[in-house]
């Protein structure tokens, strides 16, 4: 008997502890990213503001989100107006004349520009593309970064750049240089096929449901039975 009710309260337990998991992983990481971007937010242009004129004062919370947001609001504003874009041209002219400086400005604006869909590189960024890699037989998302512009001694014309990304973490991957003739179009967006490699091919647009359903479902589990008695 106390072996049957030690197993039914086992498999109960089980049932629980994963329904558990498929809301707490999901709910409870979501809440701590959402957490840590606004703190770091919040740490972000007020403080460095409060110790430059010399105040020591204690910093309401979300205050300092506030005071971001409102700088990148500015910020927009004026590059937008005449005269916040003759600022900009101003910037990136005395940029250029520092080596490591005109590096990272130039591959941060970019990329900011490629993820956001603003400027040029956003159009060719916003392709998603099937290659075959790491070898013929074997197919893998990749995009799109930009076309090869000049011609490269030994090599075909009409190369274009791949940035392949790795799973689970799509920030780092490899960059190759691909004939246009070998990539396929997926129709997919960088989103949806951020979801994919992350997720390694487990979040598809087509198989996602509620996520109280997938966690009702399991914890159901199979048919429940009743723990054993003495009769």
């Amino acid at each position: 008997m106390w072996s049957g009710l030690w197993h039914w309260v086992w498999a109960r337990l089980r049932r629980d502890f994963v329904a558990g998991l498929l809301v707490f992983i999901p709910v409870g990481f979501t809440i701590l990213g959402v957490l840590w971007i606004v703190e770091q937010l919040d740490k972000l242009v007020l403080p460095k503001i409060f110790d430059f004129l010399g105040f020591e004062v204690g910093q309401i919370p979300f205050l300092g989100v506030i005071a971001t947001l409102a700088v990148i609001l500015l910020a927009g504003a004026l590059t937008r107006s005449f005269a916040g874009r003759a600022v900009l041209r101003l910037w990136e002219r005395l940029v250029d004349r520092i080596p490591i400086a005109r590096s990272m400005y130039g591959i941060l604006k970019q990329t900011t520009e490629a993820l956001f869909g603003a400027g040029a590189s956003s159009r060719n960024f916003r392709r998603v593309v099937l290659i075959e890699y790491p070898r013929r037989g074997i197919y893998t998302y990749a995009f799109v970064t930009g076309r090869v512009e000049k011609p490269i001694p030994g090599l075909p014309e009409g190369l274009v750049k791949i940035f392949v990304p790795s799973t689970p973490n799509p920030t780092t991957g490899y960059f190759l240089l691909l004939p246009e003739s070998e990539t396929v179009d997926t129709g997919l967006t960088v989103e949806e096929a951020f979801k994919l490699i992350i997720s390694a091919g487990i979040a598809t647009e087509d198989a996602q449901v509620p996520m109280s359903v997938d966690a009702a479902q399991l914890a159901a589990g199979p048919p429940e039975t009743t723990p054993p008695t003495d009769g």
